[in-house]
């Protein structure tokens, strides 16, 4: 079942200003913790959004691996070939279209993956209304807006009452599956791994200094020898006295517990990527045997998700565009099509067409020149 759907009518037609929405009072510097995330998930199964999405928010700023993982996923998506059927459809609406596409395609794309990434996805949109024509000019983000889930849909609050927006006015869908949910637990231990990684390596990565006087060594003698022994470790030479004795703490036994946190924290690591990307391929490299094999395996499971994401896509801009065209123009709905780039080599693929065409004599239909090749429409 899609999740987007279609609007049946045209309804009233959208403000061009922007409706107040007052920020939340939650406190947005608290550390991810365990208690935190099941705090936020028990929320969320209530309807209040704000702690789960500011959970998702230090997510992918703070962790390197979930950031890196998501720009793989948004790029691939990128690269994809995006238009619209032009049956039936005027040059005024055609024109209309091909200038939203130009304009925002990229920013769609954040959205869609901001939705299934995290769930949520609420924008206002502002209009601009130019030769008779009502123009989405910016789509407006409140990450500190009091949202709640009201009849399944986000709707921002304030103090408890909920402000009702146009819904010509606005983005504002939830999904029950949130990819970035999964991926928490996996942060949580990674940041514990690190944290505790970093205090080893401070404690044991420079061996600690003992020095041993002799009975009857004088005050000042001492002071001299601490100062000695607390600049001993960076300097490259040093002088002392027959009667003082220094030597270096060995702490190769505590090796095991540093693999440990390694172990831990590459663990969590893959976990992360493999949970965005479907794979950790994309973003590491295989030392062992049989690279090729599974890079094979890899790549199919990332066209399979890259797939999906332009499915998604497609219904999302559909439904949207559609929205648009019951303001502007009629009530016809706009098809939108989204294709994944493709991996064949053209110049081998070209070659065969020409064959298929001039000696077998295969007609193929228009659309298909313009989606293997990438070749846009005029």
């Amino acid at each position: 079942m899609s999740l987007f759907k279609f609007a049946k009518k045209q309804t009233t037609l959208p403000s061009l200003t922007a409706v107040e929405v007052p920020q939340s009072s939650l406190n947005y510097r608290i550390q991810l913790t365990p208690d935190y995330i099941l705090s936020a998930r028990s929320q969320l199964e209530l309807g209040y959004l704000s702690p789960m999405l500011k959970a998702y928010r230090i997510f992918r700023k703070e962790d390197d691996s979930a950031a890196s993982a998501i720009d793989v996923r948004s790029e691939a998506l990128k690269a994809s070939s995006v238009s619209f059927s032009t049956e039936k459809l005027s040059s005024a609406q055609i024109d209309f279209f091909t200038s939203l596409l130009k304009q925002f395609t990229p920013l769609f794309i954040d959205l869609l993956l901001e939705l299934k990434l995290t769930g949520v996805l609420f924008r206002q949109i502002i209009y601009d209304f130019d030769s008779g024509l009502y123009y989405p000019v910016k789509f407006i983000s409140y990450p500190r807006a009091d949202l709640r889930l009201l009849n399944n849909i986000p709707v921002p609050f304030n103090n408890n009452t909920p402000i009702i927006i146009n819904p010509i006015q606005t983005l504002a869908y939830f999904r029950e599956e949130a990819i970035l949910y999964s991926a928490l637990k996996y942060d949580v231990f990674f940041s514990f791994a690190i944290n505790n990684w970093a205090q080893f390596t401070e404690t044991y990565g420079k061996p600690p200094r003992i020095a041993r006087y002799a009975p009857g060594t004088t005050e000042a003698e001492k002071i001299q020898l601490w100062q000695m022994l607390q600049n001993f470790g960076t300097d490259l030479a040093a002088m002392v006295s027959d009667n003082v004795h220094i030597e270096f703490a060995d702490f190769m036994s505590k090796s095991a517990s540093s693999d440990l946190y390694y172990t831990l924290s590459k663990f969590c690591d893959e976990h992360i990527t493999r949970r965005i990307l479907g794979n950790n391929l994309s973003t590491t490299s295989v030392g062992d045997g049989g690279s090729y094999a599974q890079a094979k395996v890899h790549n199919l499971v990332r066209k399979d998700i890259l797939a999906g994401d332009c499915r998604d896509l497609d219904a999302f801009l559909s439904a949207f565009f559609t929205r648009l065209n019951h303001i502007n123009f009629d009530s016809q709905a706009i098809d939108v099509i989204v294709h994944p780039p493709s991996d064949n080599n053209l110049m081998e693929r070209i070659q065969i067409d020409e064959k298929l065409y001039n000696y077998i004599g295969i007609d193929f239909p228009e659309d298909y020149w313009y989606t293997m090749y990438g070749v846009p429409r005029p």
